[in-house]
Formats: C-alpha cells, sequence, structure tokens
C-alpha cells in the first residue's frame, strides 16, 4: 500500500534527462505534491533559484553538469530543499557519496512508487525541520541583536572611569543576584591568582575588571539559549561562543576598560588551539586571560546551573587538573592548585 505523503502539495522538483522518466515520476507523484520537472542539470538550477522546492529528486547521470554537481550547488543555494539521488546500480557508489555530502537519500534504478513516496515523504520532513531551524535561529539571533542594542545603551549613558564604577556598571547590568556572585568570585579567584604570579601595574587593573565583566557578553544572549534544561543544538551552541567577542565590542569603547575588553575576549581561548573567539594557543593568550579561564570554570563547576547539578570542591580541581595543557595552561593550573589548597 502506497504511504501517504507527510505534506499535501509539498512542490517537488523532478530532474531527469529522459522524458519517459520524468513522465513517470509525476504521474507517481501527482495528487500528493505540486511536481515540477527538468531536463537537465542546469534547467533545474534556474528552477531552484527562481523558487526552491522542498525536494529535488535528481538522477545523476545527465548530460552537461551531472546531479552530483546540481547537488552542490543546490546546498549551496537552497539549503532548505531536500536533495535525494536517483542511481544506476553502476553508480551507487556516487550516490553514497553524495548523502556524505548533504543529500539525505538515494533511490537505486528500478525503483517503485512505494519506495519513492518514502524517499519524497522522508525529504519533506527534513525541508520542514531545516525551514522550522532556519525560523528559530533567525528568532535568537533577532533577539540576540535587540539585547545586545540594550546593553550598548546602558553603557553609553554610564561615564566608567573606576573600579567603583565597573561595581557599579556590574549592579545595572546584572540585575541577578547569583550572576553578580558568580562574577565577584571569579574577581576574588582570579585576584588571589594575579597575586600569586605577582602580577601588578595595568596588568592587574585589567585582569581585575575582566574577571567582573567576564560574562557580560552573555547578557546578550537569549534567554531560551541560557536557561534550555536540555544539550544545546549546534546552532544554538555557535550562538553562545559569540559571547566573549560581543563583550569585547561593548566594553572597548571606553577607555578605561579597553585592556579589560581585550583579556574578556580571550577568556574562553584553550592552550591547544580550540577555543574561541579567535583560537589562539599557548601564550598567544593574554596571562590574564589564562587565569580567568581557569577561575571562571572552577565557580562554574561548584554551583549548580539549570542543566546540572554542582560538583565538589575537590571533583572541580581534579577536573582542572586533568585539563591542563588542552584547555587551560600548565603553569596557571599549578597557581591555581597553590591558591586553592590555602582555601
Amino acid at each position: 500500500m502506497t504511504r501517504p505523503p507527510a505534506a499535501p502539495f509539498a512542490s517537488v522538483l523532478v530532474v531527469d534527462d529522459e522524458t519517459g522518466v520524468r513522465d513517470l515520476l509525476t504521474r507517481w507523484l501527482a495528487g500528493g505534491y505540486d511536481v515540477q520537472t527538468a531536463s537537465s542539470a542546469s534547467e533545474a538550477l534556474r528552477r531552484v533559484n527562481g523558487d526552491p522546492p522542498a525536494v529535488a529528486v535528481c538522477d545523476i547521470r545527465m548530460p552537461g553538469h551531472d546531479g552530483l554537481w546540481l547537488a552542490q550547488q543546490i546546498r549551496q543555494t537552497a539549503p532548505e530543499t531536500a536533495v535525494i539521488m536517483a542511481t544506476g546500480v553502476q553508480d551507487a557508489a556516487s550516490a553514497v557519496t553524495s548523502v556524505q555530502r548533504g543529500a539525505i537519500d538515494y533511490l537505486t534504478k528500478p525503483f517503485g512508487r512505494d519506495r519513492l513516496h518514502e524517499s519524497v515523504s522522508r525529504g519533506v520532513e527534513w525541508h520542514r525541520s531545516a525551514r522550522e531551524a532556519r525560523r528559530w535561529r533567525e528568532a535568537l539571533e533577532g533577539d540576540l541583536e535587540a539585547r545586545r542594542t540594550e546593553i550598548a545603551a546602558t553603557l553609553t549613558s554610564m561615564a566608567v572611569d573606576s573600579e567603583t564604577a565597573v561595581d557599579r556598571m556590574v549592579s545595572a547590568l546584572v540585575p541577578d543576584a547569583q550572576a553578580r556572585g558568580h562574577a565577584h568570585r571569579v574577581s576574588a579567584l582570579a585576584a588571589r591568582m594575579a597575586d600569586e604570579v605577582r602580577l601588578s601595574g595595568p596588568g592587574r587593573d585589567a585582569l581585575k575588571g575582566a574577571a567582573l565583566l567576564h560574562d557580560v557578553g552573555k547578557l546578550a544572549i537569549p534567554d531560551a539559549i541560557l536557561r534550555k534544561p536540555a544539550p544545546l543544538t549546534p546552532e544554538e551552541q555557535a550562538i553562545v561562543r559569540l559571547h566573549p567577542a560581543i563583550a569585547f565590542d561593548l566594553l572597548a569603547p571606553f577607555p578605561w576598560l579597553a585592556a579589560a575588553a581585550r583579556v574578556v575576549r580571550h577568556s574562553h581561548e584553550r592552550v591547544d588551539g580550540l577555543g574561541f573567539p579567535d583560537g589562539l594557543r599557548g601564550d598567544e593568550i593574554p596571562r590574564a586571560s589564562r587565569i580567568i579561564a581557569i577561575a571562571d570554570a572552577f565557580e562554574t563547576m561548584i554551583h549548580a546551573r539549570v542543566f546540572r547539578d554542582a560538583i565538589s570542591p575537590r571533583e572541580a580541581r581534579l577536573e582542572v587538573m586533568r585539563c591542563g595543557g588542552t584547555q587551560f595552561d600548565p603553569e596557571m593550573v599549578e597557581v591555581f592548585l597553590r591558591v586553592a589548597d590555602r582555601d
């Protein structure tokens, strides 16, 4: 029995250089889908650029540009269109390669009506999910930009020229007592580590301001992400990773905070180069940023968050030690342990 389409009248583009194949697939899909056809990859791409279909069923072997070329073009120009490859047995390896490059399925000729409907139905569901993901991402990005603009307006209204002014800034920007407590605990731990390495002068001033303001960029991140009680999607993770750069953009215009802004920007870099936003490694990362990275991680681990429970200080110290040489500077890990052992 033929499986009913997932979405009546969703658009499907059938691409094949053989008229008989196009006509057959059109008859099989008619009544449940809005079917369009193209006899070449170039014609299909013009149709996709004009009005992207939900699903494109593409033959691999065609004169001129083949179906693999077309699938790649569709992925670039219409990323929400689900691509299904149709292939003869001799092209099975190419079909598998196309799936690895973004096609959601492939049909091996000869295939029947039921197999076609099953594949197209899956493609429509994929298209719907991709479209909803885009709308969700756009909503998050709009929320982020609105928050960023609001924070910038608040900062512009403040005169920031002293440590006292920074404290006022934190109080004005961070109404949540838990978040303010985290900022002050990180600042206190970072200051003790700075004393241990005899960091003084402008460097220490920059560290102190940066430690208090290291999460200011997170204020622009939508609550739907920060308070999500489940793992983040890759798109949501990418938005979270913007926060150090956002903080830099917000703080750098203030001359008194320019040095602190640079420290904040690099407080989520890793010594192995896998951090963000700039992928710095080792000594490329400012020492103050390497200190704050450890202080922030430790204080985060020993306090509960919406998505996880707290762990004990002993467990957190072991985790910091485990990450020495990859996430954290091994020298700063030793400094942290000496400070923590005295607490």
